[in-house]
């Protein structure tokens, strides 16, 4: 009988990644998660199902579901023999001890990101994990320096960009695919620009007005505007009228990347989603807003980050030139907002640094297999 493992992962990315990982694990492995559709289509038995929780206020409203979620995860420990836990670390931290305290190996699929808060949290990690496989370069030299057992795997996202994009390296995709892409969704306007407006309820509340806005900037004869859908994610009906009252916007159901590959400027909410348009090379402009509450108590905490862009923080940290992708952060003025896409779209010699400046960026992924590293790992830990 095949070793039972337990994938826990919280959120919509985190569990892509559990579902990228599953098929190199399939044939050594049982695996049972939490998780959601992605991952349960990747074969993983479901024992529960993700949360979309962020911020302070935000996490008080999924409280019954996150304990509910403990519950299931804690007793399912003890029947596994080991447990990989992917981001989600106030949630998955205090599983990892649960994990050690019955004698299960631990391998951390995504770091938290100590290096922009609670860095002491890197003692605790310590003490309640085997092995940490992250997914931005710089963070391997950190856990190094505290002793932990790590290596940097590349990340999941571009995998899940080839597979979206059916191309076996992202070099492969040329600028003659981003016409073919848009013939295919009869998108015939001259500018394209995707909004992505977050994958959880609290930021597509808060985003969304500010994306309605931002189109009323832009010709509709000669621009079209893309709208990807996250996964496990429903717009509301007011939502979707005020969206298809223009004849220049198209929804996807999911296909970010898709997206992404056909457009010339993207503004994109923080998070994952400014990686997936470095791999891609596509400019972007990045907000970013939250419970003024949350963001103020988070104010308080972070320390020693000057950006919350991917892109920016990777090139913070590994001191990658001087130039920075925009970011808009709490306030976000739509004139503001309209003029920096202008400049990504009509100034050249601006959209040109920008552009080289994402493709340092990637230069660091593009030789990586996560998943098939990770499942390396999982072989030699379990």
């Amino acid at each position: 009988m095949s070793p039972r493992l337990l994938i826990v992962a919280g959120e919509s990315s985190g569990e892509i990644y559990g579902s990228l990982l599953a098929p190199y694990l399939n044939k050594d492995f049982e695996l049972i998660g939490i998780g959601g559709k992605h991952m349960a289509q990747a074969g993983i038995k479901l024992v529960g199902e993700i949360t979309h929780s962020l911020g302070v206020f935000e996490v008080l409203g999924q409280l019954k579901k996150l304990k509910r979620n403990m519950e299931i995860a804690t007793r399912a420990l003890k029947e596994v023999q080991g447990v990989i836990l992917i981001d989600y670390p106030d949630f998955n931290i205090p599983l990892a001890k649960k994990a050690k305290e019955l004698g299960k190996r631990v391998l951390y699929y995504v770091s938290p990101q100590i290096w922009a808060w609670r860095k002491g949290r890197i003692n605790t990690i310590k003490e309640v994990i085997d092995y940490m496989a992250v997914v931005l370069p710089f963070e391997e030299a950190i856990y190094k320096k505290a002793g932990i057992p790590v290596k940097f795997v590349g990340h999941p996202m571009l995998e899940a960009m080839m597979k979206e994009l059916n191309i076996n390296k992202i070099e492969d995709f040329k600028l003659q695919d981003k016409k073919v892409l848009r013939d295919k969704f009869d998108i015939n306007q001259k500018t394209v620009i995707t909004l992505m407006p977050g994958s959880r309820p609290g930021e597509i509340k808060r985003k969304m007005p500010l994306m309605l806005k931002l189109m009323k900037y832009f010709d509709c004869e000669t621009t079209h505007f893309i709208i990807p859908k996250a996964p496990n994610i429903d717009f509301s009906e007011t939502i979707l009228k005020q969206i298809t009252s223009s004849g220049n916007v198209t929804i996807f159901n999911e296909q970010s990347f898709t997206a992404l590959a056909m457009s010339d400027v993207a503004v994109i909410t923080s998070g994952t989603s400014t990686l997936q348009a470095a791999l891609l090379k596509i400019p972007m402009a990045v907000i970013y807003r939250m419970n003024p509450l949350s963001y103020l108590i988070g104010r308080t905490i972070i320390k020693g980050v000057k950006h919350i862009a991917l892109p920016n923080v990777i090139a913070d940290f590994m001191n990658i030139g001087d130039i920075r992708v925009k970011e808009f952060i709490q306030k976000l003025d739509s004139r503001k907002i309209a003029k920096e896409i202008n400049l990504l779209l009509y100034d050249n010699n601006y959209r040109e640094n920008i552009i080289n400046f994402l493709d340092n960026i990637r230069r660091h992924f593009i030789t990586k297999e996560a998943s098939r590293e990770v499942a390396e790992i999982c072989r030699q830990l379990f």
